[in-house]
């Protein structure tokens, strides 16, 4: 993503070497070269940056001659420079110190000493390795005996200056946790740029691991051998897992993509691309389900010809802070602001001045959600090492504040750059090597509680479909500050993935939130609100569901549940009788109640429902004297937002039949047969319930048949009947004695229905079926 320079050489100087190799050729060289031959083209391409490939030369001179300080020397600046891995360059870079020539020659095959430039190197490796006095030993040593007219001393210069900011910080540590977000993302390629969402759920960043399918490989760069970028999502789960990330659709195997920022709807990603050569901001939209092609950056005055690397937009789209070497700043890479004008054109780019940009390189602005807090990197002589992340904060006036160093632990030695953060800044996401990582390049995780963003407030809710659809395209959201100066609308777009959106407001103001099922539509739904007058970080959370039956927005409700006891025969209300509410599943109970003198309790069972969501649960009453019923409950909720059920209970009395006080459906048997089926072992298993809810009671439990057949017939069936579905109940019961069967085949007939011998009935089907019928009737209640 970088323009990369690397100096093996003291001073710079350009020689021909072929970019058109392959690894295939540089081995076939390698192996037919002698070591005259071979110092001569490691040479090459080390001058040429071609590490890759000077390192295959490399490692074959070693076996020439491990000890040789020139060999170990060009082993150590490979490590470096490819992998950034200092801790195994130190031993090449040791050697190759005992024996310093400042005439070295890299291109004779006979020099076995190191140039001075070692010195520089491994003080580079000791002061990214925390190893401070030995580096600081190094650059003196190296200052002291390298050409006045290297490109390494300003940089060595500059570190010893580091050296000491670092051993401030490192004394005087900052509370913050780092954590390598794990394998999950980052792997051994390098991993870099993470962007994060505002609510901290969603992470982009660049990778450049290989392609499933292998496409990839044919376009490693010839220098790194690194295989092309490529810019990933991994989505944040509750567990605080990252999920396998997704290569996002704009990808192309044979180009670099790399992450720079999305804006706080994560409707519009920025990317660097080098297509062109100098490096440029390009974006794409999520539109259709899907990001669509890159394009431009088509702002006037911010792609040029120079380098733009990175940039960053406020929540309200108002403002761009970039990244540029264009002539005309103060040296290196600055950072430039351009501003939205009333009459819809951006500004020309202001240059943010001295305060912020030095003569060193300034990078990867981050600016808050509150439009006034900016994060970047910078490799100025108040960083520990190379690229540290500073904080600095602009006022009323628009002046910046002197930036600050965040801190050790979170700016190491090392590049430390691509710093992103959540809305309230105690949780942010950067890019380092550090020991114990899984590749060059890694990303890790800040948490800390001193970088938190002050005085503002934060609108942050969720839009979903009442039938969990996809959002409609059409919804229209707008938020007006109608206590502002400007009093003008900002349109909100819910993120595509998940209905989520936060926007920063201005503190102490009013706010009106407009929801419409699209722009067309009249008012569905408006919000009113005020943002906090205190200086704190505050959340204002909002919900709203799509009704996607009647396309119109409503609020989510808040839904109470109201049931009322009553004797069944009477009426009259039951007081102090027990409501449980059971969760249907894992017959868990979620609360017991107790009912007050009109019979009634109020639960909270759908506070965590809402609207158009279908609740599921039993519901167990009991009251003295009275018989202990279950009942399953389904609810659809909609907006009546007091739900009210009413239960009648049954007196626990002699006679009463259980099978019409739970209602079960009629007990059915096969053809001239007494054996239990299927559709009545689920009915039988609800008497089943009922006698194990009530232990006092003794159920009869008796079978009759209507008239047809013969009357001996008839009764020797339904006992046979009676005590079979009587034997499957007892099995199931503590005590098998409080059930018996009988059967009464047609001796009670409950409509007047005979038929025997010559007797014709006139009955009808429903009549005859009145008749047949299983009856579970109290005979006892045990004390």
């Amino acid at each position: 993503m970088k323009k990369i320079i690397y100096l093996f050489f003291g001073l710079c100087f350009s020689i021909n070497a072929s970019a058109q190799l392959t690894e295939f050729e540089v081995r076939k060289i390698v192996r037919s070269s002698n070591e005259e031959e071979l110092v001569r083209f490691s040479s090459e391409m080390l001058q040429e940056n071609f590490l890759y490939f000077a390192s295959i030369a490399t490692d074959k001179l070693l076996t020439f001659n491990p000890e040789s300080p020139n060999y170990n020397y060009r082993k150590g600046f490979i490590i470096l420079n490819s992998k950034l891995d200092y801790v195994a360059a130190i031993p090449f870079f040791e050697k190759a110190s005992t024996n310093i020539d400042p005439m070295y020659d890299a291109y004779s095959h006979t020099e076995l000493s190191a140039p001075t430039d070692v010195y520089y190197h491994l003080a580079r490796c000791y002061h990214l390795n925390e190893e401070l006095d030995k580096a600081k030993s190094m650059l003196q040593q190296f200052i002291a005996s390298s050409d006045k007219k290297s490109e390494l001393l300003p940089d060595a210069e500059l570190r010893l200056k580091q050296i000491e900011i670092a051993k401030q910080l490192m004394a005087n540590p900052k509370k913050a946790r780092v954590v390598n977000i794990g394998d999950s993302v980052n792997t051994a390629f390098p991993e870099y740029s993470p962007v994060v969402s505002l609510d901290g759920t969603a992470l982009y960043f660049t990778s450049r691991r290989p392609w499933e399918d292998n496409s990839t490989d044919d376009y490693r760069d010839a220098k790194l051998y690194q295989f092309p970028e490529d810019i990933y999502v991994s989505y944040h789960n509750l567990d605080e897992n990252y999920t396998q990330p997704e290569r996002l659709d704009f990808c192309d195997g044979q180009l670099n993509e790399a992450t720079v920022s999305i804006s706080s709807d994560e409707r519009r990603i920025y990317t660097y691309g080098d297509q062109t050569g100098a490096g440029d901001l390009l974006f794409s939209d999520f539109k259709n389900s899907r990001f669509q092609k890159l394009e431009p950056v088509k702002i006037s005055g911010v792609n040029s010809k120079y380098w733009e690397t990175h940039c960053s937009v406020t929540r309200d789209g108002q403002q761009m802070y970039f990244v540029s070497d264009r002539p005309g700043g103060f040296g290196g890479r600055d950072i430039y602001r351009i501003v939205l004008l009333p009459n819809g054109n951006w500004s020309d780019p202001i240059n943010l001045g001295p305060t912020i940009n030095t003569t060193f390189d300034e990078d990867c602005p981050f600016i808050s959600v509150d439009n006034k807090t900016l994060y970047f990197a910078s490799n100025g002589p108040l960083s520990m090492g190379e690229f540290d992340i500073f904080v600095s904060i602009r006022d009323e006036q628009d002046v910046w504040s002197n930036p600050v160093n965040i801190g050790y632990p979170i700016n190491s030695m090392g590049d430390d750059v691509f710093y992103t953060t959540t809305a309230n800044g105690l949780t942010g996401y950067l890019t380092s090597f550090r020991k114990g990582g899984h590749g060059e390049k890694d990303i890790y995780r800040i948490e800390n509680d001193y970088l938190g963003i002050q005085n503002v407030s934060i609108l942050k809710g969720h839009v979903r479909t009442s039938d969990t659809s996809a959002l409609p395209e059409t919804l229209h959201a707008t938020l007006s500050c109608t206590s502002c100066n400007d009093n003008e609308a900002y349109h909100l777009n819910p993120r595509p993935r998940d209905g989520s959106f936060m926007y920063g407001l201005v503190p102490c103001k009013d706010y009106v939130l407009v929801f419409k099922y699209d722009e067309s539509s009249p008012v569905s739904y408006d919000y009113t609100f005020n943002s906090s007058c205190v200086n704190t970080y505050d959340e204002i959370y909002k919900e709203v569901i799509i009704d996607m039956e009647k396309k119109r927005v409503v609020p989510t409700f808040t839904y109470d549940y109201l049931a009322t006891l009553q004797n069944k025969k009477t009426a009259k209300p039951l007081t102090n009788a027990t409501v449980e509410i059971i969760n249907a599943r894992s017959n868990e109970v979620i609360e017991k109640l107790t009912t007050d003198v009109n019979g009634q309790v109020k639960s909270q069972i759908f506070n965590k429902h809402v609207f158009f969501d279908t609740v599921d649960f039993v519901v167990k009453t009991s009251a003295v004297g009275y018989i202990t019923q279950t009942f399953e409950v389904s609810h659809h909720l909609l907006y009546d937002t007091i739900i009210k059920q009413r239960f009648d209970l049954e007196a626990k009395e002699l006679g009463v039949d259980i099978a019409k006080t739970i209602n079960i459906k009629p007990i059915y048997f096969d053809y001239d047969k007494a054996d239990i089926r299927p559709d009545a072992k689920k009915e039988l298993d609800k008497i089943v319930k009922v006698m194990n809810d009530n232990p006092e009671i003794v159920i009869e439990l008796g079978s009759h048949t209507d008239c047809r057949g013969a009357e001996i017939y008839n009764l020797d069936l339904s006992d046979r009947r009676a005590k079979a579905s009587a034997k499957y109940i007892q099995e199931r019961i503590n005590d098998p004695a409080r059930i018996y069967g009988k059967g009464y085949g047609e001796t009670q007939l409950v409509t007047n229905c005979p038929c025997e011998g010559k007797k014709k009935s006139k009955c009808t089907e429903k009549q005859h079926q009145e008749n047949r019928r299983t009856e579970f009737r109290i005979v006892n209640i045990q004390q």
